[in-house]
């Protein structure tokens, strides 16, 4: 079995003045589908790091942590799936997509294995 735990991290920029509105949809909109995602199974938990610092590379670091290499790379679709049980009407959540488009920017991604 594999003992070992793995992570992604995707960095994200709010958009100039939007620090504040990005945030309130992360809480609003995105934690419940993570939440879901986790009594799902398809994580073992998620935490977001809010740096608001001026000239800061990112502004909110959301870190996801897997039990196996599987999960993690089934993120995307688990995700998408918690997302539907939550969000059933498509036109709904498509709109939520491009209303978070026009809150941030993606500053970057990244996986990684769990030492401790």
């Amino acid at each position: 079995m594999d003992a070992k735990k793995y992570a992604r991290v995707i960095y994200w920029r709010a958009r100039p003045g939007q620090f504040e509105a990005y945030s309130e949809y992360l809480q609003t909109y995105v934690e419940p589908i993570d939440h879901e995602a986790l009594q799902r199974g398809a994580l073992i938990s998620f935490t977001t790091l809010v740096d608001a610092s001026p000239g800061a590379a990112w502004t909110h670091m959301r870190i996801f942590v897997f039990a196996n290499q599987q999960q993690r790379t089934d993120m995307v679709e688990a995700l998408s799936q918690a997302n539907a049980v939550l969000n059933p009407d498509p036109a709904e959540r498509v709109a939520r997509v491009a209303h978070a488009a026009t809150l941030r920017d993606k500053a970057g991604e990244s996986d990684f294995d769990v030492l401790a």
